[in-house]
């Protein structure tokens, strides 16, 4: 959670751009269809608006299944780079539902250069918690298409959900 990136806007501007892109892509043909990350409400301290959220939470998902050591590798290659202290501070914020021996075990690969194996607890961990998410809403079988990857390939995935439409 946020590692790397700039500090998150007010609530209001937060809105005030999703608005201003979500006109900005169907000022060109109200027929578009947008494709969104699934998200909780809740991105670090911005809460997506009910009505938008609402409508997310309805819609069809396209959940792209790809192999967990190729998702291990992305993570690692992305934020094996971050210092270790940010690392271990991000590990502490979700220690409550991690666990605390798998907290303990997360930051001890860390200070041991491990990052890889630090990175596998994080992702079974999150693989968990968002797999509940996604199937807790009301219709989730009817909801969801699963499409099988074998990388983290945008382009290539991108192909795979126009092809499932």
């Amino acid at each position: 959670g946020s590692l790397g990136l700039t500090a998150q806007p007010t609530q209001e501007m937060f809105e005030n751009l999703l608005a201003e892109s979500l006109n900005t892509v169907t000022n060109k043909d109200a027929n578009t269809t947008i494709f969104l990350e699934d998200e909780s409400q809740r991105i670090g301290n911005l809460q997506i608006p009910n009505a938008f959220w609402k409508s997310m939470r309805s819609s069809k998902i396209y959940f792209i299944e790809i192999p967990f050591e190729e998702r291990l590798n992305y993570l690692t290659k992305e934020y094996g780079i971050h210092p270790t202290e940010q690392l271990v501070n991000s590990i502490l914020r979700i220690q409550k539902r991690l666990g605390g021996l798998q907290t303990k075990n997360a930051i001890n690969f860390l200070i041991e250069n491990n990052h890889k194996e630090s990175f596998r607890i994080l992702l079974n961990y999150y693989d968990k918690w968002y797999k509940k998410a996604l199937y807790s809403r009301e219709n989730a079988n009817a909801l969801i298409k699963t499409i099988n990857a074998e990388k983290i390939d945008l382009k290539k995935n991108i192909q795979l959900i126009k092809q499932n439409l």
